[in-house]
């Protein structure tokens, strides 16, 4: 062992720098200059360089107590830093001089010996507390590197330090580890050890329930939560808690419980975005609309809003951000952003009838989409989104069933000048009934969608400009009907064909099968073929109302082969027939589609081309004349097809 030496005026004056370093930091962290990474980086010299000075003489166990101060108060610069390599190397580099201190020959670089033979050695020195104080950095600095398991084999079995817990539970050792009183102590330090240890205890319970949560052990990760509900938290954290309790309760189908937890979040703090929007998610699987709405319109106040964060809050220097990061619970508690919240506000409102509402906030939606050519990208590539297409026409079925038919019409012009020029001549897509099924193993959500044109991905996009392009002229067709503009809606309408027939499918199995059926057709194949026979129906109706009732009649005819099964498309070839005079043809109808008559099975994808046209459909049922023909039909039809 190396001689005591007598430090004199140097023991004093490091001391002093220290503290004076500690004081000032303080100071600039109450200033909230803290969140600065300059000031931190201009500390973290400070320290360094003293820390230098004290490792600047041989160690000697006088001096332990000082160089673990000094060390502790640079690691803790150093981790918020983010320089996880190098907290690494000082630690190593504090626990040999301490080793060398005690006279005990160092086993090496590796922290886990290191730490062991560490405790070994001072297990009955009065240098221990300073060494506890240590290993809550070494823990820390475990825990931002996702290593959750390796405090459990630092201790030693001879260790006094007692653990009570369970061998399952991560924090046995930081739990029980007691600090005396720092008023006491002469060696000023940036973060009081015993509020470190309370923090590191927490984030530990809390990366233990992510893990179990992501593993889909709900129930041990809802008793980690729990139990770290209990330790003192700062205010978001704690929100965070009760976010992540209320997700383990959904998914052990408790709702109501959730939510209650969801509410004690937003209870803690206001803002807690992430547990507003999965009290969306909650409210949307039990059908609770109105509560729904009202949560995301909350939500989306709260997120456009200017940060609700008060200007004397401090920030610290080690954050549960911080401890956390490596498990990547941004993505746990991400939201939609803007946009996206407001279109699931429109969406909902569209789908609970709130036609008023809707087109409110679709117009609000695509003028950010006018405003601001970043919001595009966000849209194309967020997850919650359709394609920006898609919501131009989402929008402009909304302006129509509000009456708004030239704001429809003007929301298409929009789709059709971005996709028309795109389309090709001719566009010609290899699926058979083989593939379609070959697909469904690769993703059987959507069969279908992965194999046109020999899997050629410019044949799909190619595909999805045909079908909003001509989406967009039989939304236009069907305004210009409602204006009783018949002559613009027939040319809307014959557009809107006359693209959809450029697609060409080289197995006849698709052109005339019933593409209705979801175990072979994909949802774009099923789209085309619904909206060629909805855009041959509704210029039907047109040329209903010019009284062209046989060029109508055609149209029905073509419209059930290219979609067969759609009642109202049925009705209006009945009410055509009887048009004209051909009563026995008219009934032979109706009793030929008595046992085929089906309602379209309403598509379960909750973006796209498919919900669209569901909206679309209605069109033929509301332009039915109400007079006594169509009436007398309408008998016929109920006597002849109900059983």
């Amino acid at each position: 062992m190396y001689p005591r030496m007598s430090f004199g005026s140097c023991w004093d004056t490091w001391v002093k720098e220290n503290n004076i370093f500690v004081t000032k930091w303080k100071c600039a962290e109450r200033n909230r200059k803290g969140e600065q990474q300059d000031a931190r980086r201009e500390y973290y010299g400070e320290m360094c360089n003293l820390l230098r000075r004290v490792q600047g003489v041989l160690p000697v166990t006088g001096s332990v107590r000082l160089e673990l101060a000094v060390l502790y108060n640079t690691s803790l610069f150093s981790l918020s830093l983010s320089d996880r390599e190098e907290t690494r190397r000082l630690v190593v580099e504090g626990l040999t001089r301490v080793l060398e201190a005690f006279g005990c020959e160092p086993p090496g670089s590796d922290l886990l010996v290191l730490w062991r033979a560490v405790l070994q050695a001072l297990q009955s020195s009065e240098c221990l507390s300073a060494i506890h104080q240590l290993l809550c950095v070494q823990w820390a600095l475990w825990l931002t590197t996702g290593q959750l398991d390796m405090i459990q084999e630092v201790l030693p079995s001879h260790s006094q330090v007692t653990i009570r817990s369970p061998s399952g539970h991560l924090p046995p050792l930081i739990q029980d580890l007691v600090f005396p009183s720092e008023e006491n102590s002469s060696l000023l330090v940036v973060i009081s050890p015993r509020e470190l240890k309370e923090l590191t205890h927490i984030c530990t319970l809390i990366a233990k329930g992510v893990r179990k949560l992501r593993e889909g052990e709900e129930a041990e990760a809802l008793q980690a939560f729990q139990d770290a509900a209990l330790l003192p938290a700062p205010r978001k954290l704690l929100a965070q808690i009760h976010t992540l309790s209320g997700m383990c309760l959904a998914k052990l189908g408790r709702p109501q419980s959730s939510l209650q937890c969801y509410r004690n979040a937003m209870e803690v703090d206001f803002g807690c975005r992430s547990a507003l929007y999965q009290s969306c998610v909650v409210y949307q699987r039990l059908g609770n609309t109105q509560a729904e709405m009202e949560a995301l319109r909350l939500l989306h106040s709260v997120v456009v809003s200017p940060t609700s964060e008060s200007t004397s809050n401090m920030i610290p220097l080690i954050s549960h951000v911080d401890l956390l990061r490596s498990q990547a619970l941004e993505g746990i508690f991400s939201v939609p952003a803007p946009v996206g919240i407001q279109h699931m506000l429109a969406q909902r409102c569209l789908h609970s009838g709130r036609i008023t509402e809707a087109a409110d906030h679709y117009l609000d939606l695509l003028a950010s989409f006018q405003s601001d050519t970043k919001i595009l990208m966000i849209a194309d590539g967020h997850s919650t989104l359709p394609r920006i297409p898609d919501i131009y026409l989402e929008a402009a079925v909304t302006m129509l069933k509000a009456k708004r038919f030239w704001d429809s019409i003007a929301v298409c012009e929009e789709v059709l000048k971005k996709t028309v020029e795109l389309i090709p001549g001719r566009l010609v897509l290899n699926l058979s009934i083989k593939e379609g099924m070959e697909t469904e193993s690769v993703a059987p959500s959507i069969p279908g969608t992965e194999d046109f044109a020999g899997r050629n991905g410019e044949a799909r996009e190619q595909l999805k400009y045909v079908l909003w392009a001509g989406t967009a002229l039989l939304i236009q067709g069907q305004a210009y009907s409602w204006l009783k503009e018949n002559k613009e809606a027939i040319t809307s309408l014959t557009r809107s064909i006359n693209l959809l027939v450029k697609v060409h499918f080289l197995h006849k199995d698709w052109k005339y099968g019933d593409l209705g059926d979801k175990e072979a057709a994909g949802s774009d194949v099923q789209a085309l073929q619904r909206l060629k026979g909805l855009a041959l129906a509704s210029r039907g109706v047109s040329f209903m109302d010019r009284g062209q009732d046989s060029v109508a009649l055609q149209d029905f005819q073509l419209s059930l082969q290219a979609s067969p099964g759609f009642e109202s498309v049925q009705r209006w070839l009945v009410h055509a027939l009887r048009k004209l005079k051909r009563e026995d043809e008219a009934l032979s109808f109706s009793k030929s589609m008595r046992k085929t008559t089906s309602e379209p099975e309403a598509p379960s994808y909750p973006t796209g081309i498919l919900p669209v046209l569901l909206h679309l459909e209605s069109y033929l049922e509301d332009r039915m004349p109400v007079d006594s023909e169509l009436l007398k039909s309408r008998h016929v039809w109920s006597r002849e097809v109900t059983p």
